[in-house]
């Protein structure tokens, strides 16, 4: 039963994978995909080109990850070991009393041992040796442990460009909602121009009998309104600004370049087939490193149950002092066949252990090239609906904008009332702000798919 037992652990079940559509659902083309590297530059602006730089060279996360490189060369170098002679010097000085070295014989030191009885009541003995190992790899389980940490080494530079290309994304965001603040609060402190120079006009007509008090007392409203949204627009602006400096490694507090509008959006890329995410991004290229590692693993798993081959030698020189010094040379040599019969149950355990996280690496992949996909079909739905909200917007400012411009002249030559010309001011000002925004949405749905291709 428990041999049955054994065969049946020596086996793993192939896992299911993630089955993929051939193409994305949201893309238009079925072109070949293009390259994805360096994508922020597709926005032509030198001041974000040279922070994503900065961002790289100085963000303390991707430091980070530059370190966990330097752990995983040093395991590698650490894995090759086993594969390697050993040797080592060994030098040693012992003493004691002389009756105890005597009693080890079965008896007195003196006459007994042929020597003199006025003897020293201290021994001193000496041994100086070299010893070499080397653990012959029968089955090529300590190769496989070595590969094994090569594959977690390329997974570690695969988690590097990752992360940098979080950073790219994060940097561009925050540099565009830097963009879109500065915007806003540029078109809000036009907005409180306007309300002010309609406020001029309601007060003259106050005054000259053609408006009545709640026509004033509305307007000073809209007034304090839209110099409501300076402060918000500032704030705002000063944060994007310390999310900046935080994510190029800099303390809050530096002031940015940036344009006065947001980008015209790029070209868009040609996404290719959803299969080619798993070489694109690095993300998934570390999951599949790590995937192979633990298959490597799992395998000297299953080869620790078969038996082990060393070598050894030794040899030096060993001196006994009794009254007077005596030394002699020395060496030996040792083959050792070690054949496991029984180790608690630990080493079925630890192929256990490995089979089961063989079987997490190859799920989270899976998983992980689900949600890759649904992120590129995201970013391809949200621009989608986001141009077309942009459209509607701009559809809704410009009739908006004739409207306020004819209730306005009509109330200037007093042939209408103030409520139209309100009404019509708040949905321009209204849609100003929003077509602003919904702009920015467009643009971090393109951030959005560009970060979700992969290849930095």
């Amino acid at each position: 039963m428990n041999i049955l037992l054994l065969l049946a652990t020596l086996s793993l079940a192939p896992e299911a994978t993630a089955d993929l559509a051939p193409r994305y659902a949201g893309a238009d083309t079925t072109a070949a995909r293009s390259s994805n590297q360096s994508w922020w530059t597709r926005f032509a602006d030198p001041n974000l080109n040279a922070l994503v730089e900065q961002g790289a060279g100085g963000n303390f996360s991707v430091l980070a990850a530059e370190s966990r490189i330097e752990e995983a060369d040093a395991v590698v170098a650490q894995q090759l070991a086993p594969l390697l002679p050993t040797a080592t010097w060994d030098t040693s000085l012992t003493t004691g009393p002389l009756d105890s070295l005597g009693f080890q014989f079965g008896g007195g030191v003196g006459g007994a041992m042929g020597m003199p009885v006025d003897l020293p009541n201290l021994y001193w003995q000496a041994s100086s040796a070299v010893n070499v190992g080397l653990t012959l790899d029968v089955t090529g389980k300590n190769v496989l442990g070595h590969r094994a940490a090569k594959d977690e080494r390329e997974a570690a530079e695969d988690d590097l460009d990752a992360q940098r290309q979080t950073l790219a994304s994060q940097i561009t965001t925050a540099y565009y909602d830097l963009v879109t603040a500065r915007a806003q609060l540029a078109v809000a402190q036009q907005q409180v121009e306007t309300n002010e120079q309609l406020l001029e006009l309601t007060q003259l007509k106050f005054e000259t009998g053609q408006a009545n008090a709640v026509d004033v007392l509305q307007q000073r409203q809209q007034v304090a309104a839209s110099k409501v949204q300076i402060p918000r627009a500032q704030q705002q602006a000063k944060a994007f600004q310390q999310r900046l400096a935080v994510l190029i490694g800099e303390a809050p507090g530096e002031s940015f370049d940036t344009p006065a509008q947001l980008p015209a959006l790029p070209a868009p890329p040609n996404v290719g087939a959803p299969s080619e995410l798993l070489r694109a991004r690095p993300d998934l290229r570390a999951a599949t490193e790590r995937l192979d590692a633990t298959e490597k693993r799992t395998k000297i798993s299953r080869r620790s149950f078969a038996p082990e081959l060393s070598l050894s030698a030794r040899g030096g020189v060993q001196a006994i002092h009794i009254g007077a010094w005596r030394e002699q040379g020395f060496w030996s040599a040792t083959a050792t066949l070690s054949v496991p019969l029984s180790t608690g149950g630990s080493t079925y355990a630890q192929l256990r252990q490995a089979k089961a996280q063989q079987r997490t690496a190859s799920r989270d992949l899976s998983q992980s090239t689900l949600v890759a996909v649904q992120e590129v079909e995201d970013a391809l739905l949200r621009e989608e609906q986001q141009k077309g909200i942009v459209e509607l917007y701009i559809e809704q400012y410009e009739a908006s904008k004739a409207a306020f411009d004819e209730s306005r002249r009509r109330y200037a030559e007093g042939v209408d009332e103030y409520l139209p010309v309100l009404t019509a001011l708040a949905s321009v000002q209204r849609a100003e702000l929003d077509i602003i925004t919904a702009k920015r949405d467009v643009l971090a749905a393109r951030i959005d798919l560009y970060t979700a291709l992969g290849d930095r």
